[in-house]
C-alpha cells in the first residue's frame, strides 16, 4: 500500500478520445483530460471557462438566418444578416437602422438557399454564389445603402466549342438585335438567357493583308485574328494594322489608315425563342462579317445559364475569380482574368481566363469547395482534395500552366474550410473528421493531417460548420449536428492541439461568423442560437464575450461573462432592478461587482430583482452541464503498475488557480461494470460568493477530496454561475490499497 502525489500541470489537450484512456504513454494523454465541457483549454497549459455569450437581438422575425462577414478594413466590420428574400446589416452588434428601422435589402435567396450560400468579397462588392442562379454582386455604397444584382457576366465562360458540322448559326446582323439562323436543331426555350460566342470558320471572302498592294476605302482585310476596314488610301503600306479599337494610320509615307472592325468571334445573348434552330439574341461583341454572310459551326455555348446551372464554390485567390461545380460541369473549375472578376473570356495568355475539369476515375464526385492556400488554390470535392498550382517554375498560374495533383482521398463535406496557418483545414466527407493539408518538403506536395484524431469521438454527431477566431486565442469553433459548439485550440508551432464541447445552456447552434471587433485587435465570434423562451421558438443573435481581458488581470474580475444570451448593466447608480425581456419567464443568474446571484425567475415583461444595489451586472443562463474531469489518476505501486488494484483518493491535494473567483471539485470513482460514483464537491475557493470581488484569487488551493477504493479515481471540476475559473494544475494524493 502506497501513497503518492502525481502532479500534472498542462491540460493543453483538452478532452481526448475514450480510445487513448489507458495510453499513458501517448503525449496528448499526458495533457489530456477525460471530459472538457464549457472550459477551454488554454495553449499557456491550464484550462478556463469557455466565454458566455452577450444577446444582440433576434434574426428577422425569429427566421432561420445564414450570416456573411464583411470586412473593409480593421475599423470597418459587418456581418450580414440573410432570411428569406431579405438581407440586414450588423456592425459591432447592433443593426443598421435607416429610417428609424432596421434597415432591409429584397435578396433573391429563399431559406432553402441559404445553407448553400459561399462567398468572397473583393473591396465594397461581394459575390455570392448558391448553386441555382446567376452569381451575385453584392455592393455597399452606405451602411444603408446596398445592391444586389446578377454580376454583369457579358465575356463568359463558355463550354467547349462544338464539333458537329451539322450543327450551324448564322447571324442576321453585325450588332444590335439580331436572329440567329440554326441548323441542326440547336435550340430550346431554356437558351434564353445564354450566351453563344460564334467564330468565323471560313474567312476566304476577307483577303489576308498584304504590303504595298492596291486597294480602296471600305476593302475588308485580315490580320493576326482581327477584321479592318480601309478606311484612307489606295495602298496597303508597309506595316499591318495591328490595334483593337478605333482607326489609326499605319504607313508615315502613304495615307493609308485602317479601321478595326472586329476580331474573329462575336458575342451574343439569347433574348427570344422561335423554334429550334430560330433565336433573338442581342450582340455584345461585334459579330464578324464572315459569320453574317455565311453560317459557322464553330460555336459556344454560355457555361453558366439556366440550361446549364449556375455555380456552387467561389473563391478568390491569385488575384483571379474562381467558380466551380455546376449540374452540367459538377467537376469543372473556372478562373477569371487576373484583375478582372467578370472577364471569363477564354485564351492562352498567362493574364487571360481558362477552365479546368478535373478528370475522374470512377466517379463524378462533385466539388464541394475551393480554397487559397499558401502554395495554390485547393479544391474539395466529395471523393478526394485536389491542389491547383502552376506546373511551370516560377511562373504564376495560368492558362497554359494550371496542374493539379491529388492530396487527400478521404472527400470533403460541403463545410467551407478555413485557413488558420496558411493551409487549410476542412471537415471531411460524412462530417466525422478534421484534416489540415499541410505543404511537405520532404513528398514536394500537400499531405492531410488529422487534426481530430486525439479526439474523434466528438465527431461521432458529424461537424458541419466551422470558422477561425484568430485573436485573442487562436481557436476554431465548429457547429455540430446536435447544435452544440466544439472548440480546437490549435498552435502548430507550440504543439498545441486541445478540443472541448461548449453547450449553449440549451440552445441550439445554427449559424456562426467571425469578423473584427471595435478597433480590429480582436476577433469577435456571433452566433444565431434557436432557443424556446415563454413557450415561443426564438432564434437569437448572441455575440460571444471577450474573456481575454480579465484573464490576463487587464479587467476587474467582475467584468468576467460566463452566462448565455446574458446582458450586461452598468447603470450610473447603483441600482438592483434590471430588464431582461428576452428572457422572459426563464430562470437565470446574475454575476456582479457584488458578487454572485440565482437562480432567479424572470418576471412578465423581464423584470429581475437584485437582493442589492449592484453598480455592474450580467444576467443571462447558466449551463449546469459544464464540468472538467481528469483522466485517471495514478497511483504508484512498488512492483509496477497499479491498475487492476484498488486504489483511492486520499488526503490534501492542491489545486492551483488563475485570477479565479469560485468554483468546485468533487473525487469520482469508478467501478468496472458499475455506474461512477461522484463524491461531495468542495468549494476550491472557500468565501462568500455574494461579497464584495474586487480581487480574484490566483495560488494553489488546499481541498480534501476524499473517495472510497475504486478501480480508478478521478477529480471533477465544476463552475459556479457567471464566477471565473481557471486551473493550472492539480496534485492530487492517491493510494494504492493492494489487490
Amino acid at each position: 500500500m502506497t501513497r503518492s502525489r502525481p502532479f500534472q500541470n498542462a491540460f493543453s489537450s483538452g478532452e481526448i478520445d475514450p480510445l487513448l484512456h489507458a495510453r499513458p504513454d501517448f503525449q496528448r494523454y499526458q495533457t489530456g483530460l477525460a471530459k472538457c465541457r464549457g472550459f477551454l483549454a488554454l495553449r499557456q497549459g491550464g484550462f478556463t471557462r469557455a466565454p458566455g455569450t452577450l444577446y444582440r437581438g433576434n434574426t428577422r422575425n425569429d427566421l432561420p438566418a445564414r450570416r456573411i462577414p464583411f470586412e473593409f478594413a480593421a475599423n470597418d466590420a459587418l456581418s450580414l444578416e440573410f432570411t428569406d428574400g431579405r438581407m440586414r446589416v450588423w456592425r459591432y452588434g447592433a443593426l443598421v437602422e435607416s429610417g428609424g428601422s432596421p434597415y432591409e435589402l429584397t435578396t433573391p435567396y429563399t431559406e432553402a438557399d441559404l445553407p448553400n450560400l459561399q462567398w468572397v468579397q473583393d473591396k465594397d462588392v461581394v459575390y455570392i454564389v448558391d448553386g441555382r442562379q446567376p452569381m451575385q454582386r453584392l455592393s455597399r455604397f452606405a451602411l444603408d445603402n446596398w445592391s444586389i444584382a446578377a454580376a454583369p457576366l457579358n465575356l463568359g465562360p463558355f463550354r467547349p466549342q462544338n464539333v458537329d458540322t451539322g450543327q450551324t448559326i448564322q447571324c442576321s446582323a453585325e450588332t444590335g438585335s439580331i436572329t440567329l439562323n440554326g441548323a441542326g436543331n440547336i435550340f430550346s426555350a431554356d437558351w434564353v438567357g445564354s450566351l453563344i460566342r460564334i467564330e468565323v470558320n471560313d474567312i476566304t471572302a476577307v483577303p489576308l493583308w498584304v504590303g504595298n498592294a492596291t486597294c480602296a476605302v471600305n476593302d475588308l482585310v485580315h490580320f493576326d485574328d482581327a477584321i479592318f476596314r480601309v478606311a484612307a488610301g489606295t495602298n496597303t503600306g508597309i506595316n499591318p494594322p495591328t490595334h483593337r479599337s478605333g482607326t489609326r494610320r499605319t504607313d508615315f509615307s502613304k495615307s493609308i489608315s485602317y479601321e478595326y472592325i472586329s476580331g474573329f468571334f462575336g458575342l451574343v445573348r439569347v433574348t427570344g425563342f422561335t423554334d429550334s434552330n430560330t433565336v433573338s439574341a442581342d450582340v455584345i461583341r461585334r459579330i464578324p462579317k464572315p459569320c453574317v454572310d455565311s453560317a459557322t459551326h464553330r460555336w459556344s455555348e454560355g457555361a453558366w445559364s439556366a440550361r446549364r446551372g449556375y455555380p456552387a464554390c467561389i473563391e478568390m485567390a491569385e488575384q483571379r475569380l474562381w467558380n466551380a461545380r455546376t449540374p452540367e460541369d459538377p467537376r469543372t473549375v473556372w478562373a477569371s482574368a487576373i484583375g478582372d472578376f467578370t472577364d471569363f473570356e477564354p485564351g492562352v495568355d498567362a493574364d487571360q481566363s481558362f477552365a479546368y475539369s478535373i478528370a475522374a476515375t470512377q466517379t463524378q464526385n462533385a466539388i464541394e469547395w475551393l480554397r487559397r492556400g499558401r502554395n495554390g488554390i485547393y479544391i474539395g470535392a466529395l471523393g478526394e482534395v485536389y491542389r491547383g498550382f502552376s506546373a511551370a517554375s516560377n511562373q504564376a498560374i495560368g492558362p497554359t500552366t494550371f496542374d493539379t495533383e491529388l492530396v487527400s482521398e478521404d472527400g470533403a463535406a460541403p463545410a467551407r474550410p478555413i485557413s488558420a496557418y496558411g493551409y487549410p483545414i476542412y471537415i471531411t466527407k460524412g462530417g466525422r473528421r478534421v484534416q489540415e493539408l499541410r505543404y511537405s518538403f520532404e513528398e514536394d506536395g500537400a499531405r492531410p493531417v488529422e487534426l481530430s484524431l486525439p479526439s474523434q469521438h466528438l465527431g461521432a454527431r458529424e461537424f458541419l460548420q466551422l470558422d477561425w477566431q484568430s485573436s485573442p486565442l487562436r481557436l476554431a469553433w465548429i457547429r455540430d449536428a446536435d447544435g452544440s459548439l466544439v472548440v480546437m485550440s490549435y498552435d502548430p508551432a507550440q504543439d498545441v492541439l486541445g478540443w472541448a464541447v461548449v453547450p449553449l445552456a440549451g440552445g441550439i447552434v445554427e449559424d456562426m461568423d467571425v469578423t473584427s471587433g471595435p478597433g480590429g485587435t480582436t476577433d469577435v465570434l456571433t452566433l444565431i442560437v434557436r432557443r424556446t423562451v415563454d413557450g415561443q421558438t426564438r432564434r437569437f443573435v448572441e455575440e460571444q464575450a471577450l474573456i481575454y481581458g480579465v484573464l490576463t488581470g487587464g479587467e476587474p474580475i467582475h467584468k468576467a461573462i460566463h452566462l448565455f444570451a446574458a446582458s450586461e448593466f452598468e447603470p450610473g447608480s447603483p441600482d438592483d432592478t434590471f430588464s431582461v425581456p428576452h428572457l422572459d419567464g426563464e430562470t437565470v443568474y446574475a454575476w456582479t461587482d457584488q458578487g454572485e446571484y440565482g437562480p432567479l425567475t424572470v418576471a412578465a415583461g423581464g423584470g429581475v430583482t437584485l437582493p442589492v444595489p449592484v453598480s455592474n451586472a450580467v444576467i443571462g443562463l447558466f449551463d449546469d452541464s459544464h464540468f472538467v474531469e481528469t483522466l485517471d489518476l495514478p497511483a504508484q505501486a512498488r512492483d509496477g503498475s497499479s491498475r487492476g488494484r484498488a486504489q483511492r483518493l486520499h488526503g490534501d491535494a492542491g489545486i492551483d488557480l488563475y485570477r479565479s473567483a469560485a468554483g468546485s471539485v468533487a473525487p469520482v470513482e469508478r467501478h468496472f461494470g458499475q455506474a461512477e460514483i461522484e463524491g461531495g464537491r468542495q468549494e476550491l475557493i472557500p468565501l462568500s460568493i455574494a461579497a464584495d470581488l474586487d480581487a480574484a484569487y490566483s495560488g494553489t488551493s488546499r481541498v480534501h477530496p476524499v473517495s472510497g477504493h475504486a478501480d480508478a479515481v478521478r477529480l471533477r471540476f465544476f463552475p459556479v454561475g457567471g464566477a471565473p475559473l481557471t486551473v493550472t494544475a492539480i496534485t492530487p494524493e492517491v493510494e494504492e490499497a493492494g489487490a
